[in-house]
């Protein structure tokens, strides 16, 4: 993996002006440092969304069939995908998950403004570290997860999946080995469209379980349930 991507991938806007002004915290900026802040962070966001879209990742503002290529391309496969109305705008939008068996690896994602763009998503997986060393590099570049078997070096991982996700893989595979199959069989899964979270009183648990049930064989193998 390139110097460039890497940079990218750890790259933080506000924190990199917070440093230019002296350590400053953004919450303290005047008029004209949150101007400053604005115009540097949307230069760095373009030319981070060129970069990844160069070199075929995910990137801010994609479209929506320009998601669904890309993952196709990675291997990822349909589980499930069905259109649904927005409530607030009536505006047809798409869920989908998506899954690569032979990693155990699963995308769980939302289109936003009639199928255009990406609206959100994550992809869930676990993955077992080479070595201690390679356990450190795996831990440092986790989204959200932690280690499942202290003893086996397996941590569970989840990440956004709209900026530079297959280098994100790309550095977490460099280290360890996905795990077809998870050890752990009762993490948290975030299977829901976007007029199912609005509605009061929703059980998450009980919906994503719902849509699991439905999947091919080979998909539930993955996660265990």
């Amino acid at each position: 993996m390139s110097k460039t991507t890497e940079d990218f991938l750890r790259s933080d806007p506000i924190a990199e002006v917070e440093s230019m002004l002296g350590n400053k915290s953004c919450k303290d900026f005047n008029s004209g440092e949150l101007a400053f802040l604005l115009s540097y962070s949307g230069t760095s966001n373009n030319m981070k969304n060129e970069h990844f879209k160069s070199i075929e990742d995910t990137y801010s503002r994609m479209t929506w069939s320009e998601f669904k290529n890309l993952i196709k391309s990675n291997g990822f496969i349909p589980a499930m995908e069905y259109d649904f109305k927005d409530d607030k705008s009536d505006q047809v939008n798409e869920f989908i998950l998506y899954y690569n068996k032979e990693k155990g690896l699963i995308i769980c994602a939302t289109s936003y403004s009639n199928k255009t763009s990406v609206n959100g998503g994550n992809l869930y997986g676990e993955i077992q570290a080479n070595d201690k060393e390679s356990g450190y590099i795996i831990f440092q570049w986790l989204s959200t997860g932690g280690m499942v078997d202290k003893e086996k070096l397996i941590f569970s991982t989840s990440h956004d999946v709209r900026e530079g996700l297959f280098s994100k893989l790309k550095i977490l595979e460099s280290a360890g080995t996905f795990i077809p199959k998870w050890v752990e069989k009762n993490r948290f899964l975030w299977f829901l469209d976007y007029n199912e979270k609005n509605k009061k009183d929703y059980d998450y648990e009980k919906i994503s379980q719902s849509k699991i049930d439905k999947c091919p064989d080979d998909f539930k193998a993955i996660i265990g349930r």
